[in-house]
């Protein structure tokens, strides 16, 4: 029989995950919402509630969007909680602070189901293309056991350790990638302040030791200013910052560049900038910039 998949919260992650795992034999559930009645279309299958979805799974990813969605879903009336069985495996891929993720597994394990932290790194292009990478920790047996089918989802699929590992990983990415977009940014302005052309920078630094995948990822968008479509809005880093600092506060870390970089997604925020790339942080440093 094929294994069920269920999948709570059908965003930019848990669709794209449904997308990629039901070509490979697996039946995919979801909740019935407004925003789920296409997906039977894509080939999965709508249920009434999350206890439903709880007790029709073998595996249950939960992409959700805030904590607070979270918490409802799980622990709510006819929640996951209610129709959890011992043989369900919880995958959480939130980007949460550390404590949630430690909050839900001292819920999940009151119990008869296992909960395994396994966060993903990437957006929709760098997963859709085979280089997103997943970050599986908790119980090791049961990360074996789903590792094959999240590997449907991202080739490099890893285990990392002891629960909690991969969303402190996670977080770690998150803060060196929102750092290395705004350090890109202000290198380009500083080019262009230059005199530099854009096609110079791109065909120059990329190859140099001041290439990044993230300049491989934004440098070209700088050049173009080319905002919408995007892949990775603002949005995503702006929200996961202030958890990457929340954490960085607790560890009395003084952080500095940690704080400046999430300074200036607070500026694209308040620009309402925030469904446009992240790399929009350059024309906020443009905007500070004194003429010459």
């Amino acid at each position: 029989m094929a294994e069920k998949i269920g999948i709570l919260g059908l965003g930019l992650i848990g669709r794209l995950a449904a997308e990629l795992i039901i070509p490979h034999g697996y039946d995919c559930y979801a909740i019935r919402r407004k925003s789920t009645e296409d997906f039977p279309e894509m080939g999965g299958n709508l249920v009434e509630s999350p206890r439903e979805l709880a007790e029709v799974s073998d595996f249950l990813i939960s992409a959700l969007p805030t904590v607070e969605s979270a918490r409802d879903t799980f622990y709510g009336e006819n929640g996951v909680i209610s129709g959890a069985h011992e043989n369900l495996i919880i995958i959480e891929m939130n980007t949460f602070p550390v404590s949630i993720k430690e909050e839900l597994k001292d819920k999940i394990d009151d119990s008869p189901a296992t909960i395994i932290d396994c966060p993903i790194s990437g957006t929709q292009p760098v997963i859709r293309a085979g280089k997103g990478v997943i970050m599986m920790s908790g119980d090791k047996s049961s990360c074996d056991a789903v590792k094959p089918m999240l590997e449907h989802v991202a080739p490099k699929t890893s285990y990392v350790g002891d629960y909690g590992t991969g969303i402190k990983l996670k977080l770690m990415i998150n803060f060196m990638v929102g750092a290395n977009t705004v350090a890109l940014a202000e290198g380009m302005l500083f080019g262009e302040r230059m005199g530099l052309d854009s096609q110079t920078m791109l065909d120059i630094v990329g190859p140099s030791a001041a290439g990044s995948t993230v300049f491989g990822m934004r440098a070209a968008i700088i050049a173009e200013r080319k905002w919408q479509p995007c892949a990775g809005p603002s949005k995503l880093l702006w929200k996961d910052l202030d958890i990457v600092q929340e954490q960085a506060d607790a560890l009395g870390l003084s952080a500095p560049l940690l704080r400046i970089c999430n300074e200036y997604y607070k500026k694209i925020e308040k620009a309402d900038r925030l469904d446009d790339e992240c790399a929009v942080v350059f024309e906020i440093l443009e905007e500070e910039a004194k003429p010459v």
